[in-house]
C-alpha cells in the first residue's frame, strides 16, 4: 500500500568558490573445500599468510549473510516498512523493486522535505504517532527537520559490513554524512547540479546563452524557480548567486526579475518543457525524467553551460537517508536502508534516478557536464557545518519575496 503525499560542494577557483550544491545477497557463497596429498609439503609463508587471511573474509562473509537472512525474516514478520520520501514516479519504482525482491509491502509518504512532511511528521510525533521508519530524502530535511526534533535513531549500527566498507564509496564511507555528528544523515549520492535550464524552441542562444543573462530585463516574465525560502534546491541554487556574486546581485535577481515560483518539482518541469516559463532555476533531473517516461518530448530542455561559478553546484538531491527512532518497523527498515546502500540497490536507484551514485561499483548516468570531476576540489554546502550558506540565503529570500 502507498500513501501520497510529499540537495555538497563546487570546484574552488582562486578566491572564488563554486558552491552548493551499495548489491546486499540473500546469501553467500559456500567456501571452497581444501583437499590436498595424503603428506602435504610444509606450507611457504606467503601460502599461510594467504589462508590466514581468507578465513576470517570467508567468515565475515557468511556471518553477513547469516545476518541478513535472520533480518528479513524478522522484517517479514513486521509486515511493511513505512518512507518518508521525495515525489515522483522514479523514486516508487525504486521502492517497487525492494518490495518484489523481498516481498515487502511499502508504503510512502512522498512530499517537499521542510516545506511539508517535516510540519507534518513533528505534528504527529507530538500527539503521539510514531507512523514512520526510513526517511530518503535532502540533507537539510534531515539534519535541519528531524534532527532538532529528536526524531532520528544513529544510522551506523543499522548497516551491515558490506556497505561499510571504504573501498566502495568514493572518498570513502565517512565522506557521506551530512550531520555534524556523523550518525543521522547520510548521503549516497553525489553529482553536478546546472542552475538553468533552457526550453530552446522558446528561448534561443541568441537570447539567452550566459548565466548573466539572467538579470537582462528582455527575459523578465520568462522565469521559473524552486522557491528558494524552505530549504530546497531553489536555496541550492540561489545560493551559489549569494557566494558567486554578492547578496546585492541575488537581491536584484529576485526584486528587478520576479521569477514565478512553485514548490512543486513536476510543475516546474511542465512550465519549463511547455514553454511557459522556458528558463527555468532549481530544475529537478527527476521531473523531466518522469515526464520523458510518459511519453513528453523533452529533447529542447538543456542546461545552460557555462564557466560562471554560479551556474554548477555539487549537490545530493534527494539522495540522503536516516532512520526514525520508535520506528514502527525496524526490522525492515533496516533492511530497506542496507539494500538502497548496497551495489544493487545503488545501482537501481541510479537507473531509475538518472542520478549519479557515491559507490565506486555502479557506473555514473548523468553526462560529463553533470558528472563531478575527480581532479577538482569541492566545498559541500548541504553538510550541517556548512548550512549557514543556505540559512542566509533563505533568510534574503524570505525577505525580498513577500
Amino acid at each position: 500500500m502507498r500513501r501520497a503525499g510529499l540537495s555538497r560542494l563546487a570546484p574552488l577557483s582562486g578566491a572564488v568558490l563554486l558552491l552548493l550544491l551499495a548489491a546486499c545477497g540473500s546469501g553467500a557463497a559456500p567456501a571452497p573445500s581444501v583437499s590436498g596429498p595424503a603428506n602435504p609439503s610444509p606450507a611457504s609463508p606467503a601460502a599461510t599468510s594467504a589462508a590466514a587471511t581468507a578465513k576470517p573474509a570467508a567468515a565475515s562473509a557468511a556471518s553477513s549473510a547469516a545476518s541478513l537472512d535472520s533480518l528479513l525474516a524478522a522484517a517479514k514478520q513486521e509486515g511493511k516498512v513505512t518512507i518518508v520520501g521525495a515525489p515522483g514516479d522514479v523514486f516508487r519504482q525504486v521502492y517497487d523493486t525492494f518490495s518484489k525482491k523481498y516481498g515487502i509491502p511499502y508504503e510512502i509518504l512522498a512530499g517537499n522535505g521542510n516545506a511539508d512532511q517535516v510540519p507534518k511528521i513533528d505534528a504527529e510525533r507530538k500527539a503521539g504517532q510514531y507512523l514512520w521508519d526510513v526517511v530518503v530524502h535532502s540533507p537539510a530535511s534531515q539534519f535541519g527537520g528531524y534532527k532538532p526534533m529528536g526524531a532520528l535513531d544513529p544510522l551506523r549500527p543499522a548497516l551491515l559490513p558490506e556497505v561499510l566498507d571504504d573501498s566502495k564509496w568514493i572518498n570513502g564511507f565517512e565522506s557521506g554524512w551530512n550531520d555534524s555528528g556523523k550518525q543521522l544523515s547520510y548521503s549516497f549520492t553525489a553529482y553536478l547540479v546546472r542552475s538553468v535550464y533552457v526550453n530552446r524552441q522558446f528561448m534561443p542562444e541568441s537570447t539567452m546563452s550566459k548565466f548573466d543573462d539572467l538579470w537582462d530585463p528582455k527575459v523578465k516574465g520568462k522565469i521559473a524557480m524552486f522557491d528558494p525560502r524552505p530549504p530546497s534546491v531553489g536555496t541550492l541554487v540561489a545560493s551559489g548567486i549569494l557566494v558567486a556574486k554578492g547578496e546585492d546581485k541575488l537581491r536584484s535577481f529576485l526584486q528587478d526579475q520576479q521569477p514565478v515560483l512553485t514548490q512543486d518539482r513536476r510543475q516546474l518541469a511542465e512550465w519549463l518543457v511547455r514553454g511557459q516559463y522556458p528558463i527555468a532555476l532549481g530544475e529537478d533531473q527527476t521531473a523531466l525524467k518522469d515526464l520523458a517516461n510518459g511519453g513528453v518530448d523533452v529533447s529542447q530542455v538543456k542546461p545552460l553551460l557555462d564557466d560562471d561559478p554560479a551556474s554548477a553546484m555539487y549537490s545530493v538531491a534527494t539522495g540522503a537517508v536516516g532512520i526514525f527512532n520508535r520506528a514502527p518497523h525496524p526490522n525492515a527498515a533496516r533492511l530497506l536502508i542496507n539494500w538502497l546502500l548496497s551495489q544493487e540497490g545503488q545501482t537501481v536507484y541510479s537507473q531509475k534516478t538518472t542520478v549519479n551514485s557515491r559507490r565506486t561499483d555502479v557506473p555514473p548516468q548523468l553526462p560529463p557536464e553533470l558528472t563531478l570531476d575527480p581532479k577538482k576540489s569541492y566545498l559541500n554546502t548541504q553538510i550541517e557545518d556548512n548550512f549557514s550558506y543556505f540559512t542566509k540565503t533563505s533568510a534574503v529570500a524570505k525577505e525580498v519575496i513577500k
